[in-house]
């Protein structure tokens, strides 16, 4: 539970703000703070990137809003400081930037810097933690509201937002339930900050932990594992991330959703189609079975996994390759 310490600021009518992101979280914290008031003077963005999954277009927002918008690659060159600075901001916010921001950068606003990390800081300070929530199996995570320094992740707390996970969620509706939290927070949050009171918590660094960075080939699914450790595999990397895959005679098919699995052990071998249910796929994992039940093959569009018989060719005991076989 984070406590408040209230120290006193500026105490203006509203309070200037310059808003950091490319991304829904971002976009759904700036609405949050154009409706309590707040005078958001600039926005930064990046240009369009393919690699950038969660990327949201902020232009319909900053047209209607009247708010500058810029592109650029990074805000730690000196021209984006200047420009930063002749907004002269109160409150800076960064969220769902993925880049470390400097500390020239983290100076600039006069009363705060602050950003958002989905992970239960200090749990879970580093990369990719709604995917890393989900691949571990974890019940439960949470939206940390936080003031930047320029160590990751590492400023003291402004308020957490618990985000529970259930069977049947997957990075999509997590994602979901994340810009939801932002949205809450924000409104918690930004009157105390208007009211010149300052909300901050250290962090206790002796219970921080690390959450390494996820690639797109870092997907590849290993079907030795339990049919529970795939199935959190597959939820924890669809969309709006790159998916998990895996190799049908050396085909790259992605795998966007599957059932949640039974509790049942079953006589297979990991990797092969082991019967079909209608749109659903039965593949044999470690003394288990996960029905697949929407795919992809190479660029094509996604399917349901069925259809991996009925279009491609492939049939019951077909197997897919081992993870161990593809690494060497």
């Amino acid at each position: 539970m984070v406590t408040t310490a209230f120290i006193r600021a500026a105490d203006p009518p509203t309070m200037r703000v310059v808003f950091v992101t490319h991304n829904e979280l971002g976009l759904a914290c700036l609405e949050e703070l154009v409706d309590l008031g707040a005078d958001v003077r600039a926005v930064y963005t990046r240009p369009e990137r393919e690699e950038l999954a969660d990327q949201t277009d902020l232009a319909a927002f900053a047209s209607e809003h009247e708010v500058s918008l810029h592109r650029v690659e990074s805000v730690n060159t000196d021209s984006v400081k200047a420009e930063i600075r002749e907004d002269d901001p109160e409150l800076l916010f960064v969220v769902g930037w993925s880049r470390l921001v400097d500390g020239e950068v983290l100076d600039l606003p006069s009363v705060a810097a602050l950003g958002m990390h989905p992970a239960p800081l200090p749990r879970g300070r580093g990369r990719a933690p709604l995917a890393w929530s989900i691949v571990k199996g974890l019940d439960e995570t949470a939206l940390s509201f936080f003031h930047l320094v320029e160590a990751a992740d590492a400023g003291d707390l402004v308020g957490q937002e618990p985000l529970p996970i259930d069977r049947e969620d997957d990075a999509a509706s997590l994602y979901a339930d994340m810009v939801e939290a932002g949205r809450a927070l924000i409104r918690r949050h930004y009157p105390e900050f208007e009211a010149g009171e300052i909300p901050r918590e250290p962090q206790d660094d002796s219970r921080a932990t690390w959450w390494p960075r996820r690639d797109p080939h870092h997907g590849l699914i290993d079907w030795t594992a339990g049919p529970r450790e795939v199935y959190d595999w597959i939820r924890g990397q669809t969309r709006p991330y790159p998916g998990a895959f895996s190799y049908l005679d050396d085909r790259k098919v992605t795998v966007w959703a599957a059932n949640p699995p039974e509790d049942e052990p079953a006589f297979v071998a990991p990797g092969e189609i082991t019967y079909r249910d209608g749109d659903a796929l039965g593949v044999g994992a470690w003394e288990g079975v996960i029905e697949l039940t929407e795919v992809q093959v190479g660029e094509d569009d996604p399917i349901p996994a069925g259809a991996l018989l009925d279009d491609h060719g492939f049939e019951v005991g077909d197997t897919f390759e081992n993870a161990r076989d593809r690494l060497e």
